[in-house]
């Protein structure tokens, strides 16, 4: 796999997410009715914070699915269930943000920063609640599931993730978890229910279900890695954010699989003072040279390759090869 010789994310995003935009447009109308129809004193801020666009990858990703069955796509019911992932996405970053005490998100200051942290937080809840409200009349009933058990796993990902805040021996199997609970969850869930509305069966739907979950692991992953400026371009958050809040992503936990002691040892003496001038780069430094971030784009390049495998599943639509083509630029994101 040589992503490099390919378009790039950015452009490939563009392309797929142009061949379902009229679904992404109708699920940004149902979101606008969300903020519009809110109290007073919820509705302009949810409007100022919708009003940050975001990638709508997994919105995009379950709109490519929804149409790509042999049954005619339900406008609404796609718009619904991509405006109820989207909003459970943003409710996400909003208390993110707040954990990891980001000051800036796609350009703009952060809600906590805009309101303070007691209004940023039920500001968060409010949005969470509504992502629920988006698919409560559908007519799966397994959607509405699929979305709540996706919150569910979010949450349960977070709350480990900040259990294990600062734990240097972090195993790679307790990583793996946090991730897949904190991003790739909802990413599944997306898939999932692209696929129910797609009329595809229960194996089919799982099927579906592990590309998402294979695609949300390499996001999150490379996440990782742009934290540490590798391969970014045009970042919408500052460098080195895991790092100041002793979090240890698969970079640092590959580097300590593979040093002595001593260099083990050195290493979290540096991570304890990651916010001095020129520390987080002498982190990189020793990364780069143990080769731990050329292990974790690898670790991606693998979970991308096994999405593409199950992909090969599907019926062979256009969207579906969007859909293909999408997994494949993934892993060349710079952002």
């Amino acid at each position: 796999m040589n992503p490099a010789e390919h378009p790039s994310f950015q452009a490939v995003l563009s392309t797929v997410r142009g061949q379902v935009q009229n679904y992404l447009d109708k699920s940004d109308e149902v979101i606008a009715e969300v903020a519009r129809t809110a109290p007073a004193g919820v509705s302009e801020r949810m409007t100022k914070l919708i009003a940050r666009k975001g990638k709508k990858i997994r919105s995009t990703i379950l709109a490519l699915i929804a149409t790509s069955g042999e049954t005619p796509a339900d406008e609404s019911r796609i718009a619904h269930a991509c405006a109820g992932i989207e909003l459970l996405h943003l409710a996400s970053l909003v208390h993110d943000d707040i954990i990891d005490e980001t000051t800036m998100r796609r350009g703009e200051r952060t809600a906590h920063v805009e309101w303070g942290n007691k209004v940023a937080v039920l500001i968060g809840d409010y949005i969470l609640s509504q992502a629920m409200r988006c698919v409560i009349d559908e007519e799966s009933r397994e959607i509405p599931l699929i979305l709540s058990s996706a919150a569910n796993s979010l949450i349960v990902g977070e709350i480990s993730e900040l259990d294990h805040t600062g734990n240097m021996n972090l195993p790679l199997a307790d990583y793996n978890a946090i991730i897949k609970g904190k991003t790739a969850a909802l990413v599944e869930a997306s898939a999932k229910i692209g696929a129910t509305i797609a009329g595809f069966d229960a194996e089919r739907i799982e099927a579906c279900g592990k590309i998402g979950t294979h695609f949300g692991l390499a996001f999150q992953i490379i996440d990782d890695l742009l934290d540490y400026g590798i391969g970014a371009t045009n970042l919408d958050k500052a460098k080195f954010t895991d790092i100041s809040n002793g979090l240890v992503t698969l970079p640092l936990i590959y580097y300590f699989e593979s040093v002595s002691t001593e260099e083990k040892a050195s290493l979290q003496a540096l991570l304890k003072r990651a916010a001095d001038p020129g520390v987080a780069e002498e982190i990189c430094k020793r990364l780069e040279e143990a080769k731990a971030f050329d292990k974790a784009k690898e670790t991606a390049l693998q979970h991308i390759a096994d999405a593409m495998e199950i992909a090969d599943t599907l019926p062979m639509t256009e969207h579906t090869s969007s859909l293909k083509s999408f997994l494949y630029a993934m892993a060349e994101r710079g952002n």
